[in-house]
């Protein structure tokens, strides 16, 4: 989730778009006051993250499969597996009271649990323990089936259809494969894998160095945020759960995500240099793997502050999570900075030789 040449307003992106998925943990779905912001983050969060990292892909020259598949397997499942089993330890110990105070079911059998990090597919609440982990074996997955792709293809025209072809093998798979849960996130390689080829077309196609003006970047900004706004209004009033499979109208779906990253990526060339967010950018790996945990001990365990924040007016229900949002992130970093120091290789890094 790193790359060797930082590219700021790609950093910008990724920090918007990962405190975008710790303000949706944050905001409760059960609130009605808060829901619709809640839906709108849903509909945006993650795509973003997949465009990104397709546009960020890079397979070195004369890279075997396997060399790509181990380098790979390293900076993203080794975590995974690392840190899915050590949270069974918290959610052992805090799992039936924390459920209890957000109205949910749970259970713990230890072997039923680590059969469901082994099998790495999030839905059904099957990594209840940490539930935002679910994204790096759909990552991987998307990742391996991608290189694939790419040394199967000849011309850009082929690539055109291929990524035609990819939403709808996505738009097939909601049909027939839905209730059918195949390991390693391979669902969501399957149905939402078009927003990491999308971006590495933009890549390819250059399309953010043709946009030389600030003029068109505008235009297209406001042309993206409109889209946006449309297949998110037009979807009707349910939430989707890219977590579930559960994208509603599908190709409305894949429209606002889409329209939704173009527009982050524009506000983030706009926006050009802040340390802030970058930090957030060059740390997804660890606010993605602590921030849930900070999160739902807000949400149950400090008193009269998590009883506002899951249940009062919608400001306040805003701002209270905005709050909690913070905190996590800035806590998730510093952890990140520590384990960086410490063992890197469990949040998909390598130790720097000095």
């Amino acid at each position: 989730m790193k790359s060797n040449k930082r590219i700021k307003y790609i950093d910008i992106a990724r920090g918007i778009a990962m405190f975008l998925i710790v303000l949706g943990h944050a905001i409760s779905s059960s609130s009605s006051h808060a829901y619709p912001i809640y839906r709108i983050i849903y509909f945006i969060n993650v795509p973003i993250f997949f465009v990104l990292s397709g546009y960020m892909l890079r397979i070195k020259e004369r890279e075997s499969f396997f060399e790509f598949l181990k380098n790979k397997f390293l900076r993203i499942m080794l975590p995974y597996f690392f840190w899915a089993l050590v949270f069974l330890i918290p959610y052992f110990i805090l799992g039936q009271d924390v459920a209890d105070e957000l109205s949910r079911k749970s259970s713990f059998n230890i072997w039923e649990q680590i059969g469901n990090v082994l099998y790495g597919n999030g839905v059904n609440n099957a990594l209840k323990q940490n539930s935002p982990l679910w994204f790096l074996p759909a990552l991987f997955s998307t990742e391996v089936i991608f290189y694939c792709i790419v040394y199967s293809l000849k011309s850009k025209k082929m690539e055109t259809i291929t990524f035609i072809a990819t939403l709808l093998i996505g738009f097939s798979c909601t049909f027939f494969a839905k209730d059918f849960y195949l390991p390693w996130g391979l669902n969501s390689a399957l149905t939402i894998g078009c927003f990491f080829y999308f971006g590495y077309l933009l890549k390819k196609w250059r399309i953010f160095e043709k946009l030389e003006t600030k003029q068109s970047n505008t235009g297209l900004f406001v042309a993206c945020i409109v889209l946006c706004g449309l297949a998110i209004y037009f979807n009707g009033p349910e939430s989707i759960g890219w977590q579930s499979y559960k994208y509603q109208n599908y190709f409305l779906t894949i429209t606002a995500g889409m329209t939704s990253a173009l527009a982050i990526i524009l506000l983030s060339k706009g926006i050009d240099n802040n340390k802030t967010i970058e930090c957030i950018g060059r740390n997804t790996m660890s606010v993605l793997i602590f921030h849930k945990l900070i999160v739902v001990i807000t949400q149950t365990k400090l008193g009269v502050f998590s009883k506002l924040l899951m249940n009062s007016d919608f400001l306040l229900e805003i701002c209270l999570a905005l709050v909690t949002s913070v905190v996590a992130t800035i806590i998730s970093i510093l952890i990140g900075l520590m384990l960086r120091r410490i063992i890197p290789w469990s949040i998909g890094e390598q130790k720097k030789c000095t």
